[in-house]
């Protein structure tokens, strides 16, 4: 009776070995066959957690391959969305083997960006990971990205390029331009981000419902999802990641006027939409103190010669009805502004 429970828990400890055996086994082949240096595998720096990650992409056809191998390494799956490219960008994302969706023509990158979010929200995951497709990101920086969401201590996280060595590497035209922009954002919609502009994201499962409620196609997305998760109350948090432009072409899809103008003219509507007491309000208020030089010029004069003008008195009542136009707008705006928060907090 001893000797045969002695047999087994023999026999037991032989197979607890053997599968100790395997699974270092395993861990070996796995590293040498991606030259990871001893690093954990993908599933180690999931912990478990489903991650998808979107790569709009228009003409990257020299990029996108060795992008999407990269990528694969560190996230569950990998959606490209092809943004109507020139170049067989979509032919060589398809022979990756990843879920490829196609733009028929250029949509831009926001349309693009809300495409691959709502394909992705379909498989269900924890954490979307965005990165642009021209090689500035490094895909060895997701789980870095991925991992204040892990520890619950955001809902969306940045990759910044101001908290590193990085930002040294921005040309000095593109760097002025998002000098700029950040500025913007900061004072007008007052977005506490460092790197408002930047295509390396994370977001959380809790944000994925607005993620993709913006209404700009282009590069002025970004900035409504960071507007959007911004009113809602959810954390945003920057971590330094790697970004390079040498050796890259045409890192830039659009014209570099065109797209300033793109994002100054998103900002100020995101600013207009938060604020409209103070844009429209303080406009209609300042059209009505400046009406009152030509009505004093019109009194003085009906004063003096009794005589009525009608140029100024015409200027009196343009300022006047534009001026309480919008003010009367500031207040319509500010209630439906005060409506849509209340309906928001009662979800």
């Amino acid at each position: 009776m001893d000797r045969g429970r002695n047999i087994n828990i023999i026999q037991n400890l032989l197979l607890l070995l053997r599968s100790i055996q395997l699974q270092i086994k395993y861990d070996w082949i796995w590293t040498k066959k991606n030259n990871l240096n001893g690093e954990k595998e993908p599933s180690q720096y999931l912990k478990h957690k489903k991650v998808i990650a979107i790569v709009p992409a228009y003409n990257e056809s020299s990029n996108i391959v060795n992008l999407v191998k990269e990528v694969k390494k560190y996230v569950t799956t990998v959606i490209v969305v092809d943004d109507g490219s020139n170049d067989d960008t979509f032919e060589k994302a398809s022979s990756t083997n990843v879920k490829v969706l196609r733009n028929l023509k250029n949509r831009g990158k926001g349309a693009s960006l809300r495409k691959g979010i709502l394909e992705g929200m379909k498989y269900k995951p924890d954490i979307i990971v965005t990165l642009d497709a021209d090689g500035q990101h490094d895909p060895a920086d997701i789980p870095k990205i991925i991992k204040p969401i892990k520890d619950e201590l955001a809902d969306m996280v940045i990759g910044s390029r101001y908290n590193t060595n990085s930002a040294k590497e921005v040309p000095l035209v593109r760097g002025i331009g998002l000098s700029v922009i950040n500025t913007l954002n900061k004072t007008l919609v007052n977005i506490n981000v460092k790197d408002t502009q930047s295509g390396f994201r994370a977001y959380s499962k809790t944000v994925f419902g607005t993620i993709y409620d913006y209404d700009g196609v282009g590069y002025g997305a970004e900035t409504e999802q960071l507007s959007q998760v911004e009113i809602y109350g959810y954390t945003i948090v920057e971590v330094p990641i790697t970004i390079r432009y040498r050796g890259l072409k045409n890192t830039s899809k659009q014209n570099p006027i065109l797209h300033g103008a793109n994002l100054m003219s998103t900002i100020f509507k995101i600013a207009v939409e938060k604020r409209p007491l103070l844009f429209f309000g303080l406009g209609g208020l300042s059209l009505l103190l400046i009406s009152l030089i030509p009505l004093m010029n019109l009194l003085l004069i009906f004063n003096e010669t009794r005589y009525f003008s009608i140029p100024l008195s015409l200027i009196v009542l343009g300022l006047d009805f534009i001026g309480t136009l919008l003010i009367v707008i500031s207040f319509i705006l500010y209630a439906l502004k005060r409506i849509k928060q209340k309906l928001n907090s009662m979800q």
